[in-house]
Parts: C-alpha cells; sequence; structure tokens
C-alpha cells in the first residue's frame, strides 16, 4: 500500500480536500499501557494529547478503527459554536437550572480557546477563521421563540459575548426571504476540522504517545486486572481504558458491565458543501461576516462558509436514526436530491450555483440532552459521548477532563456537575430506534406544513 495514500474520499470535502496521508501503522502483537484510548477523533486525540502533556511518563496508546478523524471529526460542517446539549433550550433549562447551562456552555467556550490554543503551539494549518458564528431565527416563527432564546442567554450569563440584531439588520446582512432576527456571538468561527484533528494526532505522537490506525476493536475483556483490548492483529493490557468513540459506542463488544450499548444513540446527519461562489455572488448574498448562520428552529438548518468560498450546509429535516446496529445509510437519497433546492431558496442569489459533493454520517446524541462525560461503572472505563453535531470544542475539552480522571486528578473540569452527575441512559435500543425515526417522521410533516405557510413557501420532498 502506497505510504502516502489519500483515505476515505468521498466521506466528507474535507477528506476529499486533504493532502496524500501516511497512516500510523496498525496494532501488531502484545502491549502495554498505562492508559488505552479507543478513538481517534477530537475526544480522543485530545485526551492522549493532554495525557502526555500533564504526565509525560504516562503510557498512552490510542487505538483507531480506520484512521484519526474517520467519523464526525472529519465529516463535520466546519464549524466552531459555543452552545451546550441539543434539544429545546427552554426543556434543558427547566431541567438543569440556569447556572448549570451556562456552566456548560463556559466549558465550550473554553474548549473553543483550547483549539485556538492547539493551533497556536502545534502550528496547525487548518483554515481557522475567527468571524463567530449567527443564531437566527425565521420571520414567519413566533416573535416569542426568538425573544424566549434571548432570555435565555441572559439567564445563563452568556450576554457577555453576543450581539444581537433586529430583523432589519439582518435583512440588510442578508439577502433571504426567510430568516429574521439574530444574534451574534463573536466566539468561534470556521475551520478544517479534519486538518485540525490530524494536527492534534502529530502533536500527541510528539509527546510520545503512541498511535494505532487501521486497527478496529474486536473484544475488550475486562475480567482481569487489567483490561484487555483485542485487534485482529495484536492487543494491548492498559489500567485504564477511555471510549472516545461517541456514535460508535453501542458497536463496542464485551462492556456489558457498563451497559455501553446505551450510553449514546446515533443520529445520521448529512451535508453538502457547493462549487466556490464568485464575488459578485457573495455580494449579492451579502455574507459581510463570513461567518456560520444557524437556524433558531426546529426546521433547523447550518450554512457556513469555506477558506476557499465554498457554502457547507446542513437540514435538519433529512436526519434519521439507524435501526439496530447499523451506521448507514451514510448518504441520504432525498438530501441528495433535493437538499440543494433548499439552499436556493434561503438564498435566490445563489440560483444555479451547484452542489459537488454530498455526504453524512453518524453524530451521538444522549437521552438527556446533555454531553456525558466521566466515569463508568467500571472505575477503570472512562468515556465521553453526546457530541449533539457540534462537538468540535467540546471535544478538545473533553480530552483535558478525560485525561484527569485517568490520572485521578480532581480539577475544575472533573468536577463539573455533568461530569459528577449520573447519567441517564436510553432504554431499549429496538425501542429507541422505533421511537426516534416516528419523531422525526411526525417532525418532518410538521416542517412541512410550516414550510407551506411561509411566504413564498419553502418546498419540501416527502
Amino acid at each position: 500500500m502506497d505510504a502516502t495514500q489519500t483515505y476515505h474520499r468521498g466521506r466528507s470535502y474535507w477528506f476529499d480536500r486533504a493532502s496524500p496521508y501516511a497512516p500510523s501503522e496498525p496494532l501488531k502483537g502484545d502491549q502495554r499501557a498505562d492508559v488505552c484510548i479507543i478513538g481517534g477523533g477530537i475526544n480522543g486525540v485530545s485526551t492522549a494529547y493532554h495525557l502526555k502533556q500533564a504526565d509525560p511518563g504516562c503510557d498512552v496508546a490510542l487505538i483507531e478503527s480506520e484512521v484519526v478523524g474517520f467519523g464526525a471529526s472529519g465529516r463535520n460542517a466546519g464549524q466552531l459554536i459555543v452552545t451546550f446539549g441539543g434539544g429545546d433550550f427552554r426543556a434543558n433549562l427547566r431541567r438543569f437550572g440556569a447556572e448549570r447551562m451556562g456552566a456548560g456552555w463556559d466549558y465550550v467556550d473554553k474548549g473553543v480557546q483550547r483549539i485556538e490554543q492547539f493551533i497556536a503551539d502545534e502550528a496547525i494549518e487548518c483554515d481557522y477563521t475567527q468571524t463567530g458564528f449567527i443564531e437566527v431565527s425565521l420571520r414567519q416563527d413566533s416573535p416569542a421563540l426568538f425573544d424566549a432564546y434571548s432570555r435565555y442567554v441572559d439567564q445563563i450569563g452568556q450576554r457577555k459575548s453576543l450581539t444581537q440584531l433586529s430583523a432589519d439588520q439582518m435583512a440588510t446582512a442578508f439577502d433571504s426571504p426567510y430568516l429574521g432576527a439574530g444574534i451574534y456571538d463573536s466566539r468561534g468561527g470556521q475551520l478544517d476540522p479534519l486538518k485540525l484533528v490530524r494536527g492534534i494526532k502529530q502533536g500527541a505522537e510528539r509527546l510520545g504517545a503512541r498511535i494505532y490506525e487501521n486497527s478496529p476493536v474486536a473484544h475488550i475483556e475486562t475480567s482481569g486486572a487489567q483490561i484487555e483490548v483485542i485487534t485482529g492483529a495484536g492487543r494491548i493490557r492498559c489500567s485504564k481504558l477511555v471510549l472516545a468513540t461517541n456514535a460508535y459506542t453501542h458497536l463496542l463488544d464485551g462492556l456489558r458491565t457498563i451497559d455501553a450499548e446505551r450510553l449514546q444513540s446515533p443520529m445520521m446527519v448529512y451535508a453538502s458543501v457547493t462549487e466556490p461562489l464568485t464575488p459578485a455572488q457573495w455580494e449579492a448574498v451579502g455574507w459581510a461576516r463570513r461567518c456560520g448562520v444557524n437556524v433558531l428552529s426546529e426546521l433547523f438548518y447550518s450554512f457556513g462558509p469555506t477558506i476557499d468560498g465554498r457554502l457547507v450546509y446542513v437540514s435538519g429535516y433529512y436526519l434519521g436514526f439507524p435501526r439496530g446496529r447499523e451506521l448507514g445509510p451514510e448518504i441520504n437519497r432525498r438530501f441528495l436530491t433535493e437538499g440543494h433546492g433548499h439552499l436556493e431558496q434561503f438564498f435566490p442569489a445563489l440560483r444555479g450555483i451547484k452542489t459537488v459533493q454530498t455526504w453524512g454520517g453518524p453524530i451521538s446524541i444522549t437521552y438527556d440532552s446533555i454531553p456525558h462525560i466521566g466515569v463508568s461503572r467500571d472505575p477503570r472505563i472512562l468515556y465521553a459521548c453526546g457530541c449533539w453535531g457540534h462537538g468540535m470544542p467540546i471535544g478538545a475539552r473533553n480530552g483535558q477532563t478525560l485525561a484527569e480522571l485517568a490520572l485521578d486528578r480532581t480539577t475544575e473540569n472533573t468536577d463539573m456537575w455533568f461530569v459528577r452527575n449520573p447519567k441517564k441512559h436510553w432504554p431499549n435500543r429496538v425501542l429507541v430506534n422505533f421511537a426516534s425515526n416516528r419523531i422525526v417522521s411526525l417532525r418532518r410533516s410538521s416542517n412541512r406544513r410550516k414550510g407551506a405557510r411561509m411566504s413564498p413557501p419553502l418546498r419540501f420532498g416527502q
């Protein structure tokens, strides 16, 4: 095999534009480590990096079944967003309270700062532009929704980084028939997430971590004094195990004692990217800040410029839950054929621009709508899941938290309420899949009715 082969073309725009990549050697033979990490996404490589940084003598090994960044870390929309959890912000406020939700947002904010520090310390060229992002309402939605969100950010203490934009200001900034009032957050921005993860991997290796790619885990044995992580060509015996597998966690074999199958549930999300916009097209559509735009509505859309002048866009209308233990399909036929039409409806000045690539993949969601980080029922096993589709800054910060937990240290991170709290697991997976897809189907029906009432109507497929 060519040592500089380009891996996983077609998985995302980020993989297709990446430089040829030489993966680390697979795991072979019997190995030992103080801490073994499974998963080479942002959570995993950040944990490896922070372990070696905090304790250079700690023997750290990371195992990735494909190549670093294969999952959501190499297939997301490339935005750094400061938010915490998923689902309805009002329900989260009622469930957890303003102080805790504010602490969660601060945790993610420090994750953005940690990514910026990674980029500076390791000289990572990942096309980061610190543009901030906008949470925007729909003109046709009730003003009460936007007003409630505005009160929410005040209640949780986040107003300091935010600027409110009236519907008139948004109309001046964007030529769109649908966008209403918004809130601009100066934190975060856009980057190439795959380049970032590969750069952190190189930093972890420089510090002495061993990283094995193309090494799928066949079984995890927890009955002995040490944990054994077994692959097709080797095994690692370790004292501590970190599950940094997010949406893939339920596929791990041998972890019934911690009920790993119910820690999280994968959800398939799909994205597309356009050809580069011309200067005239950018001028016509507005977008002077060149920041990400995320629609604050059950009718979720996300739009983000890239460094080379394209638009990456995501539609929540086409999300779905895999059946059983399978993760697929990774390409949604309806989004492939219909999704581009929504981009043109939101931004009529882009009519005629081409979509050049569509992809998908699983994100990880939890039963109580917040990220789960902490120690499992087996105190030797740590885990993080529940990225909720905005997991790059969360994952960067989680790596520091997991490293401190693995080293048995008590810190600001390990004392966070969502780290200490008992975690709520999903019920039986078959029932979860059935109920979740039913909810998605009902939400699509609601969105079609809402789209029909918009002016002009927003057209959906069935």
